[in-house]
């Protein structure tokens, strides 16, 4: 069996835990308001690729995390993701109708409830991250609960979604977008790969490497995914499309056009590939990772493609 092999049939078995992880985090929605408990039973039943989830479990295994700590972190992880999906997807923010595929829970459930869901999935996030974090000795506990803090605060995820809302219209640069894709996308990344090393057995250099890692793959995610909008159709990508342009959203494709967005993509995506290499270890001990390594569609040819500014 070759390693690539060996990794996507343990992926596959990572993928199967966090799926009972997310499904069953929340605990019993029984006694729980009928409208919020419907709310949160549509959004644990459509988990996506829970491909930080499966990446964060699985380094946390490589790292000496119990397997208990590990799953609580990663599943924390991908319900702090999911949440920030419901927000971004509101009238106020994106306004977009679809998500994994399916009406967005404001759609269904209204605004209110969705946002009370949201927020219940945010709570249970922090609560498993603390689950996991407190297994560490109290150096490295101390060193985690600041960096969760640094990274989905407001000058993380948090921050990035502010900077996101800004008046973005005609006054888009490559720079400035990065830099919101660095904190909205690069610094959640960043969390899932980094975060398990530090409350398990990571190495500094091990933990500088990942962080680097974690911030270029969410880069190339964040570029893939301005370029996905107008590569595929709503059906294939399972959200609503179009949204930056029609709102006012920072997107490299309206900052510095098609061809230039798709060139620091693959530029992104070969930077990452040579900090992977230089890990500590054979190549295939951090096979894990090799589902964020993100992919275009097979075509380049652009359904429709908005002006740059």
């Amino acid at each position: 069996m070759t390693p690539e092999n060996w990794w996507a049939k343990r992926a596959s078995c990572a993928r199967a835990v966090m799926t009972g992880s997310f499904a069953n985090g929340m605990g019993s929605l029984r006694g729980v308001e009928p409208g919020l408990a419907a709310a949160l039973g549509d959004i644990l039943a459509r988990p996506g690729s829970l491909v930080r989830a499966v990446t964060a479990y699985l380094v946390g295994i490589e790292m000496g995390v119990p397997e208990e700590a590990a799953r609580a972190v990663a599943c924390g992880i991908e319900y702090l993701h999911t949440a920030s999906l419901v927000f971004d997807d509101l009238p106020v923010m994106d306004d977009a109708r679809v998500r994994r595929g399916a009406a967005c829970p404001h759609v269904v459930h209204g605004e209110a409830v969705a946002m009370l869901a949201a927020l219940a999935i945010i709570n249970r996030g922090y609560s498993l991250l603390w689950q996991g974090i407190r297994c560490a000795d109290p150096a490295r506990r101390e060193r985690a609960g600041e960096w969760v803090d640094e990274r989905l605060g407001t000058r993380g995820v948090i921050g990035g979604q502010a900077y996101d809302l800004g008046g973005w219209r005609g006054e888009q640069s490559a720079a400035e977008v990065s830099e919101v894709a660095a904190r909205k996308t690069g610094d959640l990344l960043r969390l899932t790969l980094v975060l398990p090393a530090i409350i398990g057995r990571g190495t500094q250099r091990e933990i500088q490497l990942l962080d680097r890692i974690g911030m270029l793959r969410g880069l190339a995610y964040q570029a893939a995914d301005d370029l996905k909008d107008v590569l595929c159709p709503e059906d294939e990508s399972g959200k609503t499309g179009n949204r930056d342009a029609e709102m006012g959203r920072p997107n490299l494709i309206l900052a510095e056009g098609f061809q230039a967005t798709l060139r620091r993509f693959k530029r992104l995506r070969t930077l990452g590939d040579r900090v992977q290499a230089i890990l500590p270890g054979p190549p295939e001990r951090w096979g894990m990772l090799a589902p964020l390594r993100v992919t275009l569609p097979a075509t380049t040819q652009p359904l429709a493609v908005p002006l740059a500014v």
